[in-house]
């Protein structure tokens, strides 16, 4: 199992306990007044049964109090994700916190900065780079180059998770497209796997059919899922951080609702985000002051109501490139996240409002990710390391600590020692080619692929994963979700060998 980082110290809470409180009965009263658009005529009947009031002409579903929070209780505080290979299982809960890839639709040129659609080997690469990094700990396939050459949409998603699973044996990321659930699930009984589906929600107030449904199949497979409730304050949400938050919880608390009267205890966590929007623009914000406070604000929430958290706060910068913005809008989001409790931090690799994905980026932040798990961890306290007796021992100057036995054991103990960051000495940089950071990740990217070969499939497995693969084709082909001119492509696109 992966270790992930322990927070050693109380999560940091950005509300008073009245504050909290007001959140709280705000969210209940506008779920048991104003309710939730629940588009699942299945939902509707469980959740009546249940003792929600149900309109059937408006598809709302208003729900009573008790019955939420009977529900909230119900949701297991932790869980387990097994991984393909068991050494990179997780335990989601607690005060560990993990890392995982961003997320970005299209591959990136480093000189130009330009965007273009992404080809197979790229997406693979992609994969091979995300399970060799050591402070990535669940990987995201399925929204790596979710604009991927000549493969239809409906397709892009198990295309992608299926080059996921072949190219890295850590716990991979699904969703629900047209069904596409049903077959991400196959694929992972194939491979004898969990996966961490994220579930798109329509804001405000709203479950859409689609999401409903692959909720309640990923929990009949046992598969702990995820609805993404991410809000644009004044746009899908209020423009204050405590209304955009009432909205979220009570969102949140209608999911949990749903879920739990369907299949009580089943496991899942919830994904969140709260972004600005620049009302001169109408673009949405991610690097802002007020993400990070909400995101606290969320993690609050549910870390009251013991509910595992998958955060966003730091998945994606509003730079075109890669540079200081997007390194201080990613990295100070995913900073106050994990120190106010989030267990999962959505961060490598992502960015341009998820335009983009770098395996360099992803190099360069999970130097990052290491720095906050350093940071999580704290400092070590036992006799040995309070050191009262060497301070007396060494004294004042000419005393000195560099030829003391406790330094050579404890130096680098309780630190993070970076991998492609610059720690060359000047005179040492110029003589070694000037290099910055984003070229020692650019090289690092290439030993990466030189050298690190993931743990691979069984021939069983391969095979089960085509055959998954060829229904799921099938099945779209005869529903006419994929035309006569994609198939084309997308059987030249296979026949070229790129895949694989």
């Amino acid at each position: 199992m992966l270790n992930g980082f322990t927070r050693a110290f109380p999560a940091l809470k950005v509300m008073s306990e009245e504050q909290e409180e007001a959140v709280h009965r705000g969210a209940l009263f506008t779920l048991e007044k104003t309710g939730m658009q629940i588009e699942h005529q299945g939902a509707q009947d469980l959740m009546e049964a249940a003792g929600c009031k149900v309109d059937r002409d408006t598809n709302r579903v208003r729900m009573p109090a008790w019955l939420v929070e009977d529900c909230l209780r119900k949701v297991p505080s932790n869980f387990r994700l097994r991984a393909r290979d068991p050494r990179n299982d997780l335990m989601v809960g607690g005060d560990t916190v993990y890392f995982m890839q961003g997320m970005g639709m299209r591959f990136v040129d480093l000189d130009t900065w330009e965007t273009r659609q992404a080809t197979a080997s790229e997406h693979r690469q992609a994969m091979i780079v995300a399970d060799a990094l050591p402070n990535l700990h669940l990987a995201e396939g399925w929204e790596i180059y979710t604009d991927r050459r000549n493969i239809p949409p409906v397709m892009g998603m198990l295309e992608n998770l299926a080059s996921a699973i072949r190219y890295s044996s850590k716990t991979q990321v699904a969703g629900n497209i047209q069904d596409t659930e049903i077959f991400a699930i196959m694929l992972a009984e194939a491979v004898g796997t969990d996966l961490f589906p994220e579930l798109e929600h329509a804001c405000p107030l709203t479950i859409q059919s689609g999401g409903a449904e692959a909720a309640f199949r990923y929990a009949a497979a046992g598969i702990p899922f995820v609805p993404a409730l991410s809000v644009n304050q004044g746009a899908t949400g209020p423009a204050t951080l405590a209304g955009a938050t009432v909205l979220k919880v009570a969102e949140f608390m209608g999911w949990i609702v749903m879920s739990q009267v369907h299949t009580p205890g089943a496991p899942m966590a919830i994904h969140h985000g709260i972004s600005a929007v620049d009302m001169r623009t109408g673009d949405k914000l991610l690097g802002t002051s007020a993400r990070g406070v909400g995101t606290g604000m969320l993690n609050q929430m549910l870390r009251r109501y013991g509910v595992p958290i998958w955060s966003n706060a730091g998945f994606a910068s509003n730079s075109k490139k890669i540079d200081f913005q997007a390194g201080y809008e990613k990295s100070t989001g995913t900073l106050l996240s994990a120190l106010s409790g989030g267990h999962v931090q959505m961060f490598q690799g992502g960015s341009s409002t998820e335009l983009l994905y770098s395996n360099e980026l992803a190099v360069m932040e999970d130097d990052v990710a290491g720095w906050i798990g350093g940071v999580l961890q704290g400092p070590i306290f036992n006799d040995e390391t309070l050191a009262i007796d060497l301070i007396n021992d060494v004294g004042p100057i000419p005393g000195h600590y560099m030829a003391q036995a406790h330094t050579r054991k404890w130096w680098n103990k309780e630190d993070y020692f970076p991998v492609v960051a610059d720690t060359e000495a000047y005179s040492s940089w110029i003589t070694t080619g000037k290099r910055d950071m984003l070229d020692r990740a650019k090289e690092k990217v290439e030993e990466i692929l030189s050298t690190h070969t993931p743990v691979p499939l069984t021939g069983s497995q391969e095979e089960a994963v085509e055959d998954v693969l060829a229904e799921a084709r099938k099945y779209y082909r005869g529903r006419g979700l994929i035309t006569d001119a994609e198939w084309s492509s997308y059987m030249e696109e296979l026949r070229l060998g790129d895949g694989r």
